[in-house]
């Protein structure tokens, strides 16, 4: 009789990753960066119904609400250092940057003729 071992094809989604070195749990992590680009794309009207529009709004109030975010999150886990709170920020911001690009490329072309 063998015993063999299945893996599944798609495993669990890790529980560490970056957002542990950052002092964030992964919830928080995702949280933050879902509600900023959920800020982004309805501050100031519906992005896709204004993908030429500036918007600077959008993106001020968008990223403006990371390092406060991060700052509350770090505070619930009782690890307010500022290297971490800059670490979190910086990452997440990045991140949020290449995700809002890449929507905004998306509704451009798809808006186009």
């Amino acid at each position: 009789m063998t015993t063999e071992t299945r893996t599944p094809f798609l495993g669990t989604f890790p529980t560490d990753g970056i957002w542990t070195s950052l002092g964030l749990g992964r919830v928080q992590f995702f949280a933050i960066l879902g509600a900023s680009l959920a800020l982004f794309a309805v501050v100031d009207g519906p992005v896709w119904q204004r993908v030429h529009a500036p918007h600077f709004w959008r993106i001020m109030v968008s990223y403006a609400a990371i390092p406060v975010a991060v700052a509350c999150a770090l505070a619930w886990n009782r690890a307010p250092r500022l290297t971490l709170f800059l670490g979190a920020s910086a990452v997440l911001a990045l991140v949020k940057l290449v995700l809002t690009a890449a929507l905004l490329v998306a509704l451009a072309l798809a808006q186009s003729p």
